[in-house]
């Protein structure tokens, strides 16, 4: 009987103590990851703000420079000198002539799935678009392999559980 009392115990301690060690790895990470936020933030960040300061500064330096140099080349004025237009000629009126269509022999489509963008009822600009339907997806034999899959995992995860 104190045997069994003495395996719990020791089983029980164990099991605490990799808990507590975990918990303290995963604290220490977290005190990382904050310092290394904070040295960022005092040491980078403004350093990089300024780097930035500068490079606009010369940006606008640039832009000014080229701005006095646009103003400088800018040409006077120039009044425009009026051209001479052509008087306009009457031009006779086209007769509607009807000409027939050309016979052509249009082969049938085969039929197709029909995918409709807009209908007039349903407030869309009407119309739609013929397209065969796509095929994608995972299909009968691909779902069925998967929920086997799924299947085996349970059972596989279940054993493992009970044997640990």
């Amino acid at each position: 009987m104190e045997n069994q009392e003495e395996q719990v115990t020791q089983e029980e301690q164990s099991t605490d103590r990799t808990f507590i060690t975990l918990v303290a790895v995963l604290g220490g990470l977290l005190v990382l990851g904050i310092g290394a936020f904070v040295a960022w933030a005092l040491l980078i960040a403004p350093n990089m703000r300024a780097n930035i300061e500068s490079q606009n500064e010369s940006t606008f330096a640039t832009n000014t420079a080229i701005a006095v140099a646009a103003a400088a080349t800018q040409t006077a004025a120039v009044t425009p000198t009026p051209t001479n237009t052509p008087t306009p000629t009457d031009t006779p009126v086209p007769t509607n002539t009807p000409t027939p269509p050309p016979a052509t022999d249009t082969p049938t489509p085969a039929p197709t799935a029909t995918l409709a963008l807009g209908t007039p009822e349903a407030g869309g600009q009407g119309g739609s678009v013929s397209k065969a339907m796509p095929d994608t997806g995972v299909g009968v034999l691909g779902g069925a392999a998967l929920a086997g899959g799924l299947g085996l995992l349970l059972v596989l995860v279940r054993r493992l559980r009970k044997t640990a």
